[in-house]
């Protein structure tokens, strides 16, 4: 069973192209932080806006890079069944651990049409599974009984929240038990969901600061309650600080401002406002991560 601090990895462009010496620099600085996992091609990766060669490039550096230190879990959600289905098989011939497949956006199938997705993904493919709901970008919501039933499938080993409420994470805890890992995807409620039964987070902020979200995550697993706590007070200035805009537009900017990358983004998605950036620097500040130029 995946654990502990996953994080949605950015996809460095320099030039509006992909940055391969930072992706490889990025991924390197996560081993040494001790990153349990990392998601290559998820919304933070800006997966919709890259090329299948651009897909297929970053997943094998990725692999290559990682060596089976730590899984490599590929973003594969679409709107589209037989899509998905194309991309979760890509995974696989190129090495991945597993994939995470968030609810097909936009065309809003009904519970009985998720159930129906995510078996027909199960059926034919042999990668692990970890199932994403996240409403407020999808448009759907994954009730309980549904995950219930998508956890008796033998390869979905894990379910990704980002729904608002963190009590909704008690209400999967005791509906399944522990037949599968249950993560958040809030980073500005994810020491909640810890609470209520979490055993890990895909995080974003984790791209910024992959240390203290291990050793958040490490605190909570030992019972360290004053260290869990004293985390969760000193992450959340940076956090707020990334919610101001859309992400990842201000996670590149605070990684950039770390000097491991640029801030460079794609279209639909623009460079933050001078107010937001001013924001992150001073939350970088008082963790004591300097800002150096990109």
């Amino acid at each position: 069973m995946l654990k502990g601090s996953i994080v949605a990895l950015i996809t460095p462009f320099r030039s509006n192209q992909i940055d391969v010496v930072a992706l490889k620099r990025l991924l390197e600085w996560h081993l040494t932080q001790g990153t349990d996992g990392i998601v290559m091609c998820g919304t933070t990766g800006e997966a919709a806006m890259l090329t299948p060669e651009e897909r297929a490039l970053i997943i094998s550096i990725a692999v290559s890079v990682l060596k089976g230190k730590v899984p490599v879990i590929v973003g594969c959600g679409t709107s589209s069944t037989a899509q998905t289905l194309a991309l979760m098989q890509e995974a696989e011939t190129l090495g991945a651990d597993a994939t995470l497949v968030v609810t097909p956006y936009y065309v809003k199938p009904s519970q009985q049409g998720i159930i129906q997705h995510f078996k027909m993904l199960h059926e034919h493919t042999r990668l692990p599974i970890i199932v994403y709901n996240n409403p407020g970008r999808v448009g759907v919501n994954i009730e309980i009984e549904t995950a219930v039933k998508l956890c008796e499938l033998p390869r979905v080993l894990g379910f990704k929240d980002s729904h608002s409420d963190p009590t909704r994470m008690a209400a999967l805890r005791r509906a399944i038990g522990n037949k599968m890992s249950l993560f958040s995807g809030e980073d500005s409620i994810a020491s909640a969901h810890m609470l209520y039964g979490a055993d890990g987070a895909i995080s974003v902020l984790g791209n910024v600061v992959p240390d203290m979200y291990k050793q958040l995550m490490n605190a909570w697993k030992s019972h360290d309650i004053q260290a869990f706590t004293r985390l969760t007070h000193e992450l959340h200035p940076l956090c707020t600080a990334m919610y101001g805009e859309t992400n990842p537009c201000t996670i590149k900017y605070a990684v950039s401002r770390m000097g491991y990358c640029t801030a460079d983004v794609r279209l639909p998605l623009t460079p933050i406002q001078d107010e937001t950036k001013q924001g992150i620097d001073d939350a970088l500040a008082r963790l004591n991560k300097m800002p150096k130029a990109a």
